[in-house]
């Protein structure tokens, strides 16, 4: 049985630092919104923020139509 070697310097896994990159991803719409601190702390770069995540988006997505539209912006709808 091979095992696999451990570096003398492993940390624990940090709760905080994996659940404030998640809730950057509900919260936000780039990584931009967050401080410089932050952002090099928490690795933003690599969290994958792009506003999808957001519920409080302004566009959604639906599948692609006959003239290759599939984002609809709903500031853009009329009111009822």
């Amino acid at each position: 049985m091979v095992g696999f070697s451990r570096s003398e310097g492993m940390k624990p896994v940090n709760a905080d630092w994996h659940l404030f990159r998640a809730n950057a991803r509900r919260t936000a719409n780039s990584k931009e919104e967050f401080a410089e601190a932050d952002q090099v702390k928490y690795d933003l770069d690599t969290a994958q923020i792009t506003g999808e995540d957001n519920p409080r988006n302004f566009t959604y997505d639906r599948p692609v139509d006959i003239l290759n539209e599939n984002g609809t912006d709903v500031r853009d709808l009329e009111d009822r």
